[in-house]
């Protein structure tokens, strides 16, 4: 068995600024390669060891890497990971993990035949301190009534060509925001049993947008607010998941101010003016929060790779989680509750 995994890295933008720093925490990895479609790296601070490829399918056919993480573009991930099983070699994608259920179908299909072969796909929220306390400390220890989700995301930043803002290209509100709010709501309050969704992906306006509810196998149900977009007016954006119980009110939030800006976990007594109370709150750092998920999803593929226990999320989770955005595109073109099959 293998004491070091051999890794290359596909993307400079994520694949930089997150998977790059957060599997140079893990020392069971040996950093190898990088693929970048752009060459300009003076910016980049990469050791002079690390070869650099200006064809990812060069960086995949070096015979020392074992293992690739994925950051590119999700357009370039079906023909990737497929490449990359073909030469045997561990996977590690960045969501949404293809651009459709046709495709992570596909991808799921070639790695059932290949059981050697480790994947995984990043969905981080899980891994977040404050997500993983309230799991684990909170939810198995009240009587929940209601689950609301209100997530505001302004991207006036953003250009309107950036693939990140197309749905057809892997991007738009349902495979860069929906696509984290199914696992991480599955990984919470249990399986996803049916849906019932209005989605607007915003062709002719600056807004895209998700409403409605869903239901889980254990009655509960949680309701939806997503809104993404280029907003003139002042606009507060914010990430909030709400819990009402029997006798208080627990909420999970960030204001997204920046990517150093952290979730906390508050409760408030529902027959009491009293304010807020801290649960749970992160320490405080300008560190980029996607950096601390991310090596610990790094520790999952690291522990599958070498010691062959299977981890999640991976592919099989991204496949259901296509899934069930396929559901939700036809609830809300059909106008009626779909169930997950």
């Amino acid at each position: 068995m293998q004491n070091k995994i051999n890794l290359g890295i596909i993307g400079k933008n994520f694949g930089y600024h997150v998977i790059y720093k957060a599997f140079l925490k893990n020392k069971k990895y040996k950093i190898k390669g990088f693929s970048f479609r752009s060459q300009k790296i003076e910016k980049l601070k990469i050791p002079k060891d690390i070869n650099i490829y200006s064809s990812w399918k060069k960086l995949v056919l070096n015979k020392k890497i074992n293992a690739v993480a994925v950051a590119a573009p999700p357009t370039l991930h079906k023909n990737i990971i497929k490449f990359a099983i073909k030469n045997n070699k561990h996977v590690f994608c960045e969501k949404p993990f293809t651009c459709s259920y046709k495709e992570a179908n596909f991808i799921c299909n070639l790695i059932n035949r290949k059981k050697s072969l480790s994947h995984m796909v990043n969905y981080e929220f899980a891994e977040i301190d404050a997500f993983s306390f309230f799991k684990k400390k909170v939810i198995n220890n009240i009587k929940i009534n209601r689950i609301y989700l209100n997530w505001f995301i302004n991207i006036n930043k953003r250009s309107s060509t950036n693939w990140k803002e197309n749905h057809s290209k892997g991007g738009g509100i349902i495979f860069n925001y929906v696509c984290h709010a199914i696992y991480y709501l599955e990984f919470l309050f249990g399986k996803i049993v049916s849906i019932q969704t209005n989605v607007a992906l915003g062709k002719k306006k600056n807004i895209k947008t998700l409403e409605g509810v869903i239901f889980f196998n254990n009655g509960l149900s949680a309701k939806l607010n997503i809104k993404v977009g280029k907003i003139k007016k002042k606009f507060n954006p914010t990430h909030q998941l709400k819990i009402l119980s029997n006798k208080k009110k627990f909420i999970l939030k960030t204001n997204l101010n920046s990517l150093s800006d952290k979730f906390k976990l508050i409760t408030i007594d529902k027959n009491s003016n009293k304010s807020e109370k801290i649960l749970f709150k992160s320490e405080k750092n300008q560190n980029d929060f996607r950096i601390k998920p991310t090596f610990k999803n790094s520790k999952k593929f690291s522990t599958w790779i070498l010691k062959g226990k299977m981890q999640t999320p991976n592919f099989f989770d991204a496949q259901r989680i296509h899934l069930i955005i396929n559901k939700m595109m036809i609830s809300s073109k059909k106008k009626k509750k779909i169930y997950i099959d």
